[in-house]
């Protein structure tokens, strides 16, 4: 009997067909016709053997009524999307795709900079309306060139920025809760310095961090007031690292120059009337930049291979993808 894999997302035809060929025999994909109808989610994992979780909630009563659940697998590496402390309650292992996100982030990371910098979303949308704003725009773009570009978290995502961010001549500080080696450091031509110098001294912040409970809201009124007023935020990692209210507080009066966001505190559905909307020095785009059809073998064939491995090698996960391990 073939083992099935409840994948919680809906995919288009395009998507669906591709990550079926690249499934194994012995394997079988069912999916839901709704991200919304949960009554149809906890009928599909009750006889469920595997989950691939996207950014549809796992929650508590999925995994209680999941009785054959062996591994939760995140496509992709956020956990926040999945029930963890309910998930250790019943003792179900959870596997992530470590680093199979990196590259195409990384490159989203340095998009909204340059799009920040540069106010490219404003001037294309000025060009469509009939202006011409060539004078207007050289006392409001900067370069990347010769600034300070700051680093919070500088993991996988973190590294493949500041790899791709190594010809552009900027100055690359990192902060990390776990140092990289000198050797590491080196590498990357990058140097390691506190939270506070990071905030205080950098021309672009971009955050690459985990969201925890520590982590939650980071960035607020106190830290926005440590911010050079020149200094734009750019943030594709977890929207709640960042207080909302407090960015907006701080884009509308100007005590930092601009924000790229990839990220919400709230996502779906996301408040269109939020004021974040309606300002000129804000790059919004809807969590779209691990999003690139090129990537999708890439963090499949990780997921897949999760879910070949604990059912083909008893239980194994490779340690880099075990987020929680089972008891």
């Amino acid at each position: 009997m073939k083992k099935k894999i409840f994948w919680m997302e809906v995919h288009n035809a395009e998507l669906c067909a591709l990550e079926d060929s690249l499934l194994k025999d012995g394997y079988e994909i069912v999916r839901p016709k709704s991200r919304f109808d949960h009554e149809e989610h906890l009928r599909l994992i009750a006889d469920a053997d595997y989950i691939i979780v996207g950014g549809v909630h796992l929650t508590r009563d999925m995994l209680a009524a999941a009785k054959k659940l062996k591994l939760i697998c995140k496509y992709g590496v956020g956990l926040d999307a999945i029930d963890m402390k309910a998930a250790e309650e019943f003792n179900i292992p959870v596997a992530r795709a470590a680093g199979s996100n990196a590259i195409p982030v990384a490159e989203h990371a340095i998009g909204l900079m340059i799009s920040v910098n540069k106010k490219i979303p404003y001037c294309d949308a000025a060009m469509r309306a009939g202006r011409w704003e060539k004078r207007e725009m050289r006392p409001q773009c900067w370069m990347l060139y010769g600034k300070r570009v700051g680093l919070v978290g500088c993991g996988n995502v973190g590294r493949n920025v500041a790899k791709r961010l190594a010809g552009f001549d900027v100055e690359m500080v990192y902060y990390d809760v776990y140092r990289m080696s000198p050797e590491m450091e080196q590498q990357y031509n990058i140097k390691y310095v506190s939270l506070d110098e990071l905030v205080r001294t950098s021309d672009v912040i971009s955050i690459h961090a985990t969201l925890t409970d520590e982590t939650r809201h980071m960035f607020d009124d106190a830290m926005f007031a440590k911010m050079k007023p020149s200094a734009i935020l750019i943030n594709t990692s977890r929207g709640a690292l960042v207080d909302e209210a407090a960015l907006i507080r701080a884009l509308s009066e100007k005590r930092i120059r601009g924000a790229g966001l990839d990220v919400f505190e709230v996502e779906q559905p996301h408040d269109a009337a939020s004021p974040l909307f309606t300002l000129e020095n804000a790059v919004v785009t809807p969590h779209v930049a691990d999003a690139c059809i090129d990537n999708v073998p890439y963090v499949t064939k990780a997921v897949y291979t999760n879910i070949y491995n604990y059912e083909e090698k008893n239980g194994y996960i490779l340690p880099s993808n075990l987020a929680l391990a089972k008891k």
